[in-house]
């Protein structure tokens, strides 16, 4: 069958002979190259076809040369433009001359071979977006991934900054460096170049030829300058259709997008989109977990001082009457002194009084002092000496509002923040008594329940203060949610309490109004289950 015949097939059919030269050439080859048939015969076809001979194609070539068909990949470059072909060679024997020739034919594949190379590469950008990798090193991958394909293209990504009116350079590592620094900061507008303007309208914006374009007549000398001459740029949308930037194809010599450089901007504009929404996602989680812990921050030391001030108050409550006592005693020895009474019996005795007070205060501030001196660390303590430790730092309030502690507890030793619990013990225990203060000093009861369920300790505390509305008991944990009067409580003591159980603690905390009863009768109040592990 001669090349003539051959015409009408959308393939690429030359016959050489064994020197190269072409013999013949169909219309297909003729066409592509923008050749007459004369102006290719006797001429070898690497003065039309760039392509790149490797090893392998040469030792292809020697197995061909020994009559084996030989069919293979190829990557050529025609005016500029990149093809990709599955092409065939074989050797002809001429019937009549006896002489041999070489017949190549090559079946266009670029349109397969493009969408398999753009499949698989965004299958691997979509792997780096999913493991986390960092923004940069994303959008650099991405705009390799397409340079990759063409050495005559530059790729660029701009994104649009918090006011949402100005682009800045998210990654172009092919652009020369002044280029990039005017990019940064460029102002979008309806005519602002290809990107300014794509962000602008929300549309694809493609320039064929910078240098006569009004969107670059005041850039084209820079574009020029960094031999960058078309640029289709895409805007980069979110999953809400918000534009979060742009992606900017640029080509060394003007050029039209063909119908697959449009696939490709839109496909790669799309998987830009999905790593920069990740981005700025990840972004306002960190702000938003910053200003938590800046909030958190603040509740605690406000806790603290709240805390702060009930340790005060009950230090005053616990020196009152010692401090009246020694007072008394001292008043008493000079009032006697001054009359020329004789104290000399009395003497010891008042001494002894005055020696024991101090001693109870001194106690009182080395137990206050092991409170805040402690320094949260995790250590083996028994939960009992827990609880009486604080019920001893608040003993002197329980006292004078007439409350009774009934307790039922375990022997049971964990591991955990010794400090952290006698605060919140401290804090339900403070709560149960401005609850206990609004009822009949008879039926003043805290009840301590302390056990063992599965790997955890339970602290139940109950008061016998009524209970609270249902109503407040779903909210009773919300930080600066409170019953009190503002004079009286800031809302915070029940959230910290949670936070600390939860957070530092790895338990759990509970509230529900409870029925309890107690030698004959029955009372109702309020109960805190404290769940912990013991270790």
């Amino acid at each position: 069958m001669s090349i003539t015949s051959l015409d009408f097939l959308d393939v690429l059919i030359i016959s050489t002979n064994l020197e190269g030269e072409i013999l013949g050439a169909n219309d297909a080859f003729l066409s592509s190259v923008n050749k007459s048939k004369d102006e290719v015969l006797q001429k070898k076809e690497e003065e039309f076809l760039k392509i790149n001979f490797t090893s392998e194609d040469k030792k292809n070539m020697a197995s061909f040369l020994s009559n084996v068909p030989l069919i293979y990949d190829e990557v050529i470059e025609i005016n500029n433009d990149i093809h990709y072909y599955k092409t065939k060679k074989e050797l002809i024997r001429d019937q009549y001359t006896n002489s041999k020739r070489i017949v190549t034919t090559r079946r266009d594949i670029t349109s397969y071979k493009q969408y398999l190379d753009l499949y698989n590469d965004h299958k691997v950008l979509l792997e780096y977006i999913a493991k986390g990798e960092s923004i940069k090193f994303i959008l650099n991958e991405i705009i390799k991934s397409v340079e990759a394909r063409n050495p005559n293209i530059i790729c660029s990504v701009l994104l649009l900054d918090e006011t949402k009116q100005k682009l800045m350079c998210g990654a172009a590592p092919s652009l020369p460096q002044y280029y990039n620094e005017k990019l940064e900061g460029m102002e979008i507008g309806e005519k602002v170049g290809s990107c300014g303007s794509a962000v602008f309208l929300k549309k694809r914006v493609v320039v064929e030829d910078i240098s006569t374009h009004e969107n670059w007549k005041y850039a084209k000398k820079l574009a020029a300058r960094a031999n960058l001459h078309a640029c289709w740029s895409q805007p980069i949308f979110s999953s809400t259709n918000e534009v979060l930037g742009s992606f900017a194809i640029y080509y060394n010599r003007p050029k039209k997008p063909s119908v697959f450089d449009i696939h490709l901007i839109e496909d790669t504009a799309s998987i830009t989109g999905i790593a920069v929404e990740k981005y700025n996602y990840q972004i306002k989680q960190k702000k938003d977990e910053e200003k938590k812990q800046q909030q958190e921050e603040l509740l605690m030391h406000k806790a603290k001082q709240a805390m702060m001030g009930e340790m005060l108050e009950s230090i005053a409550h616990q020196w009152r009457q010692p401090l009246s006592v020694i007072s008394t005693c001292a008043t008493g020895m000079l009032m006697n002194q001054e009359h020329g009474i004789d104290i000399t019996e009395l003497e010891a005795e008042a001494f002894d009084i005055i020696n024991v007070n101090a001693q109870y205060l001194s106690n009182t501030i080395d137990d206050f002092r092991k409170y805040f001196m402690s320094k949260g660390q995790k250590i083996e303590f028994e939960i009992e000496d827990c609880l009486a430790h604080t019920i001893k730092l608040i003993d002197s309030r329980l006292k004078t509002e007439s409350i009774t502690i009934i307790d039922s507890i375990e022997k049971i030793r964990i591991l955990n923040y010794k400090n952290e619990l006698t605060q919140v013990f401290m804090n339900i225990l403070n709560n149960s008594i401005d609850a206990l203060c609004k009822i009949d000093k008879k039926s003043r009861y805290v009840f301590l329940d302390v056990y063992k369920e599965e790997h955890n300790v339970v602290i139940k505390i109950t008061d016998s203060g009524k209970g609270v509305n249902e109503n407040i008991l779903q909210r009773i944990f919300e930080p600066y949610f409170t019953t009190k009067h503002e004079k009286h409580g800031t809302g915070i003591g029940l959230y910290m309490c949670k936070e600390i159980i939860e957070k530092y603690v790895k338990g759990t905390i509970t509230s529900k109004n409870s029925m309890m009863s107690y030698e004959g009768e029955n009372y109702s109040g309020l109960e805190f289950i404290v769940k912990i592990p013991l270790a």
